[in-house]
C-alpha cells in the first residue's frame, strides 16, 4: 500500500471520528478496561472497520489486535488525551501511524477538539495544514520551554513548562515549534501514545529517544505494543543531550 493511499485512510477515519464526537451526549467512562471513556470506544468502532477493509493490520489501545501478518500495520490511539476530552479541555487527538517492514510508513495526528491535523510520511517531511512544519532552534536549557507528561522530579534549568495531556499533541507541538523539547516524568508511553507523532518529530528535524538516549527501535516496539517507555524530543540535539543529562535519573 502507497503512502497516498494510507492518508487517505487516515483522513477518512480522523474525519468520520470526529463527526461522531460531534453526535455524542456522553463524554463519561466507559465502564471498560480502567481510564477508558465512551468516547475512546466511539472513536474505536469507527477506525477499526475502516483500517481492516482497508487491507491493513491493527494495533489499538482500545481493542485487541488483529492482522499483524499483514504488510502494513496500523498503530491506532482513537482518542489520545481521553480526559481532556471528558472534561471539555480542547487538547485531544486521533493518533494513527502506519508501520511496514521498513519502519514508520505514514502518520496523522488530528486535534479533534479544533480539526488542526499533522501528517509525516517517510522521507517526505512533516506538515500540519497542509504547510510544512519544522522545530525551534533552541539549543540551551535555559531559553527553553518545554512540554511535560507526568511530574518533573525537580527543577532542572527550563525557561518555562506546560504539561497539557495529550502526549501525541504535546510531540506534535515540538514539531512544529510551539515548544522547545518534550520529557516525560509518568511512568511511560504505550506504542499507541507515541508512534504518530514520532514519525511527524522525526521527519519536522526533531531529535527523539528514549530518556537514556536509545534510540526507537520500532520493529521490537511493535512485538509488545502495550510496554511503557519514556521518551524525550527537542528541535536541536544540544538541548536534546541536555535533556537526556537531567532526565535520565
Amino acid at each position: 500500500m502507497d503512502v497516498d493511499s494510507v492518508l487517505e485512510i487516515f483522513h477518512q477515519i480522523a474525519g468520520e471520528i470526529r463527526s461522531g464526537l460531534d453526535n455524542l451526549d456522553d463524554w463519561g467512562l466507559s465502564g471498560g478496561h480502567p481510564g477508558q471513556y465512551v468516547h475512546d470506544v466511539v472513536a474505536d468502532e469507527i477506525a477499526i472497520p475502516i483500517l481492516w477493509s482497508a487491507g491493513l493490520g491493527i494495533v489499538s489501545e482500545e481493542s485487541e489486535s488483529q492482522g499483524l501478518d499483514r504488510p502494513v500495520i496500523a498503530i491506532v490511539d482513537p482518542i489520545d488525551g481521553s480526559t481532556n476530552a471528558s472534561l471539555g479541555i480542547p487538547w485531544y487527538a486521533t493518533s494513527l501511524c502506519a508501520i511496514d517492514s521498513e519502519g514508520l510508513l505514514a502518520s496523522l495526528v488530528c486535534n479533534q477538539a479544533t480539526g488542526n491535523t499533522y501528517v509525516a510520511a517517510r522521507g517526505m517531511g512533516a506538515e500540519l495544514d497542509g504547510e510544512p512544519i519544522q522545530p525551534s532552534r533552541k539549543g540551551e536549557m535555559r531559553d527553553s520551554i518545554l512540554v511535560l507528561n507526568g511530574l518533573p522530579h525537580s527543577y532542572f534549568g527550563w525557561k518555562q513548562y506546560r504539561a497539557l495531556g495529550s502526549a501525541a499533541l504535546d510531540l506534535c507541538s515540538v514539531a512544529d515549534g510551539t515548544f522547545d523539547g518534550f520529557a516525560d516524568f509518568s511512568s511511560g508511553l504505550a506504542l499507541w501514545d507515541y508512534a504518530g507523532a514520532a514519525l511527524i518529530c522525526s521527519e519536522s528535524g526533531v531529535a527523539i529517544s528514549e530518556t537514556n538516549g536509545t534510540k526507537l527501535d520500532f520493529e521490537n516496539l511493535l512485538k509488545s505494543p502495550s510496554s511503557r517507555i519514556r521518551l524525550l524530543a527537542a528541535g536541536t540535539q544540544s538541548l536534546h543531550e541536555n535533556l537526556i543529562d537531567s532526565v535520565d535519573v
